[in-house]
């Protein structure tokens, strides 16, 4: 009996031990849990003070979710110095202070504020909320950050709404920007960051203005009506992206007084920027869709390193659809479309060669297409957006081009070839043109473009011509409007480079001294080079309950210990009883 006592009392020590050990263990894990910053979800409420909330902030850890949960929140001036999540889910709207704080003064922080993220504020996030910082100097600044997130924000007013400095893989997304005194958002300093889906407009300079960036992303952007620029590009601009934005309403569409190197300027739409008596630069330097500073350089030695202009709507600009500094030697763009089959009516500056897109025409199943060509005569993948009327037998139709194609489902006669007039130019182009035959939904581009190359003056040779009857055939290309294309409207390929009014052409063979010499304007389409990315925003998900019931098993391993140690003192004590 003592030793079955001594055996029953030795399961029991083991039993006790193990059990401290997986308590132990427990305890561990959940401080580690606590230190690796399992989320904890915070509620702004507008009854808090700034200092309330900063010291919120201050005593938050990594990854700790703020909602502002009211309507109005005054006077806030706050330091985001770690990774936060700040959000909220009712469009709070946040008024700023003018003046600083004490944390942000022992910073050595000088403009005031609505948001400032530091270097220990890397992957913190800013969304849905709307900032009015019409009483500071920046509505959200970043200084020295990485992988901040803005994203479906609201911000209007102050010097600049959004500030960006020597930071980098920051994402500014699908904001509202407006009403600064200076630039929406200003970048110095910037790398590898995206500024895409923004409306950006009513900013008393720029609505993106740039000094020194290097590999970013300006994308799918609204920028209009600002009083200096859509977006201006100062200093160094190296490896940068700027494709499909609208810049309308602006002196000019886009400013570049960069140095560029590596850069992409393509499928942009420039369209309808306004002259301006008061603009910065003089009233004669407003007005144009793409505007050219005195500072701009690019690569002469190395092709691959020139700025590429390629693939944009450059149209309807009171001043030149694109215009060159006078101090600068002559510089060629790539290819464009500038609104006109007139070369000599594209109003391109004198001191600029720009490759002249066509419009065409494709065959589509039961209805109308339109296609852009470039100056080889090849379908264009990657183009500005924009919109033309076409008129069939009396009916208008509105064509939207959205990457080079328009499509118009008319219901047309297969069986019939109509003259179909289409809007160029503010004249009406004439086309001859008939729907696709075979199966619903079989496209064909029927276009059968001449290489051969017409000479100026002469009025083409292919046997397979349709007439067009516009108004608007190219001065001195030849004046019975034949097409060297079956389904172009007055390309003579000669004309592939445009000029303004005058007619005056401009040699950029420079024998190679220019600083301003682009590459081949035959070069591949741009649609085969970078593609933008979408940045990825910081999405805060709560654990589930399951993962956390899962996950905790300590529980469960000390029940099991118990059970264990059960049995076998069940087991000694039935053996026993046997012998």
């Amino acid at each position: 009996m003592d030793k079955r006592f001594s055996i029953i009392l030795f399961i029991c020590l083991i039993s006790l031990f193990l059990i401290s050990a997986v308590s132990a263990a427990a305890d561990e894990s959940k401080t580690n849990n606590a230190i690796a910053g399992f989320d904890t979800h915070y509620q702004v409420t507008s009854d808090l003070s700034n200092d309330d909330v900063q010291s919120m902030f201050d005593g938050a850890s990594d990854g700790d979710t703020f909602e502002f949960t009211d309507s109005n929140y005054n006077d806030m001036s706050l330091i985001v110095d770690k990774k936060l999540n700040i959000v909220s889910n009712c469009n709070s709207k946040v008024y700023t202070s003018s003046q600083l704080s004490d944390s942000a003064r022992k910073l050595g922080i000088t403009s005031s504020f609505g948001f400032y993220f530091t270097s220990a504020g890397a992957g913190s996030v800013l969304s849905g909320i709307t900032i009015v910082s019409s009483n500071s100097d920046c509505g959200i600044i970043v200084d020295s950050a990485r992988n901040v997130t803005i994203n479906n924000n609201v911000i209007a007013g102050g010097k600049n709404c959004i500030l960006i400095k020597t930071s980098q893989d920051i994402t500014i997304t699908n904001n509202n920007i407006s009403k600064a005194t200076a630039n929406g958002i200003q970048l110095q300093n910037v790398y590898n960051s995206l500024i895409s889906k923004n409306d950006i407009s009513h900013n008393k300079r720029s609505g993106i203005e740039s000094s020194n960036i290097y590999h970013c992303e300006i994308t799918n952007n609204a920028v209009h009506h600002n009083n200096f620029n859509g977006i201006s590009l100062f200093n160094i601009s190296y490896g940068n992206v700027i494709k499909h934005n609208q810049a309308y309403e602006n002196p000019n569409g886009i400013y570049i007084n960069s140095k560029s190197s590596y850069d992409v300027i393509n499928a942009n739409s420039f369209i309808h920027n306004r002259k301006d008596t008061d603009y910065e630069l003089g009233a004669f330097e407003s007005g144009n869709g793409l505007l050219f500073g005195k500072n701009f350089r690019t690569s002469k030695e190395d092709s691959s390193a020139r700025l590429e202009v390629k693939y944009n709507v450059l149209a309807h600009n009171e001043g030149y659809q694109a215009k060159n500094n006078p101090e600068l030697p002559t510089f060629k763009l790539g290819d464009n479309w500038f609104d006109s089959t007139d070369d000599e009516n594209t109003f391109v500056c004198p001191m600029l060669l720009a490759g002249i897109m066509k419009m065409g025409t494709v065959s589509v199943k039961n209805g109308i297409g339109l296609q852009m060509y470039d100056t080889k005569g090849q379908p264009v993948k990657e183009f500005g957006t924009f919109d033309t009327t076409v008129n069939v037998d009396g009916n208008t139709y509105t064509a939207k081009f959205v990457n080079g194609k328009a499509t118009i489902d008319a219901n047309l006669d297969p069986d019939r070839e109509y003259d179909i007039e289409v809007n160029i130019g503010g004249k009406p182009v004439t086309f001859k043109y008939k729907v696709a035959s075979g199966k619903t939904g079989e496209n064909k581009d029927s276009s059968t473009t001449d290489h051969s190359g017409g000479k100026k003056g002469s009025s083409g040779s292919n046997p397979q011509t349709s007439t067009s009857s516009s108004s608007g055939v190219a001065k001195g290309n030849g004046g019975n409007g034949t097409s060297n294309s079956a389904h172009y409207a007055n390309s003579d390929k000669s004309g592939v480079y445009g000029t303004n009014a005058s007619g005056s052409y401009r040699d950029s063979s420079d024998n190679g001294e220019s600083a301003l010499t682009n590459g081949d304007i035959d070069a591949g389409d741009a649609s085969e080079g970078e593609v933008s990315k979408e940045g990825e925003a910081y999405e805060v998900v709560p654990q589930s309950k399951i993962s956390k019931e899962i996950t905790d098993t300590s529980g469960l391993v000390v029940l099991s210990i118990i059970s264990i140690m059960g049995m076998l003192i069940y087991g000694y004590w039935r053996r026993d009883n046997c012998d």
